[in-house]
């Protein structure tokens, strides 16, 4: 099962726990939320729950499940980092899942699934997988609800300005996004909704984003949004042209698509291709080639030019962000006054 970011949902798919939960994901303060948020509904649901915690590097055998609490309750037992989990321990936990306790709930936490297949699959079928996915980087709204969501948790609103202003400062990065928040409720505490002005007398800098969120920005038109997402990405250490590869990889996608490609051909998913063919739509009649020319040219610059490399791109970033009309001949008469 794949769930969404937010505390509210993963609250709301609680009924009742299963023996066993698999949560898995790539962001370890997604999955900690994630892990929370099912803890917290457990004991909502079972107070006399009781929660122990553990992580696979401290322990030599499994923690006690077959046995029921000294206080009559169910045992629920976080076992985080999974994914590293080897030798014995593993041996044991396997046979745990062949036969789990209907007396305790293991609750595995799992920061990727590669090297555990096994415990995965009998996992899965003891009880649930849950996982816990960043959001692409183009799914503004699902950014937008991890900023509100972390607002929440710390019993605050924000107002859809402060929700764009931290999302410009703290970028695709999860964890910034929350110390920030945390920053900025702390400085600014109060019953009224946190305002963009109150987010920029906090936060410096520029958060980071993908090579690809500059491509949006050209593609939306934006030069301003386009040097914003590439300071970013510069100040945390991307290379010039790494952006410049990623824009032109974005670039060739496009034509692809403009050109008639299926998301099969374009090796892209189907929801992918759909949300390509509206960004390819906002580019006139002969821009898209224009742009992969001048990306072209910027790689070239970029390995050769005597201008730092910084401003290379930005020059560069800001010509294929502005609309223009390509194509037509140049006609000396015509630009005599």
């Amino acid at each position: 099962m794949l769930v969404d970011v937010g505390d509210r949902h993963l609250t709301a798919t609680v009924a009742r726990m299963d023996a066993v939960v698999l949560i898995a994901g790539d962001d370890d303060l997604l999955l900690q939320r994630a892990v929370e948020a099912r803890v917290a509904a457990a004991c909502e649901q079972d107070p006399t729950l009781d929660v122990d915690r553990y992580d696979v590097v401290e322990l030599d055998h499994l923690p006690e499940l077959r046995t029921t609490s000294l206080f009559g309750g169910r045992a629920l037992v976080v076992l985080r980092g999974v994914e590293a989990i080897s030798g014995d321990l593993k041996n044991e936990l396997e046979d745990y899942l062949d036969a789990p306790s209907p007396d305790a709930v293991l609750l595995l936490v799992a920061r990727g699934t590669g090297k555990i297949p096994k415990i995965v699959k009998l996992a899965t079928a003891a009880g649930e997988r849950v996982d816990v996915k960043r959001p692409a980087d183009w799914d503004d709204r699902a950014w937008d609800a991890l900023v509100a969501g972390e607002f929440a948790r710390a019993s605050r609103q924000a107002d859809p300005a402060a929700i764009a202003a931290i999302r410009s400062h703290a970028g695709t990065d999860p964890s910034a996004i929350a110390s920030q928040v945390s920053s900025v409720c702390a400085a600014h505490s109060g019953e009224t909704p946190v305002t963009a002005e109150d987010v920029e007398a906090v936060v410096e800098g520029h958060g980071r984003v993908s090579g690809f969120a500059v491509a949006d920005a050209i593609a939306d038109r934006d030069p301003q949004a386009a040097i914003v997402a590439t300071r970013g990405a510069l100040e945390h250490g991307d290379a010039p042209l790494a952006i410049c590869g990623a824009v032109a990889f974005r670039m060739r996608q496009l034509l692809q698509i403009r050109g008639g490609a299926s998301a099969r051909d374009a090796g892209m998913s189907p929801g992918q291709h759909r949300r390509l063919q509206e960004v390819a739509a906002r580019f006139g009649p002969g821009e898209l080639a224009w742009c992969h020319n001048r990306v072209a040219q910027l790689d070239i610059d970029l390995k050769s030019a005597d201008l730092a490399p910084d401003i290379v791109l930005e020059l560069a970033l800001i010509d294929m962000a502005i609309a223009r009309e390509v194509g037509a001949p140049w006609n000396p008469l015509a630009a005599r006054p």
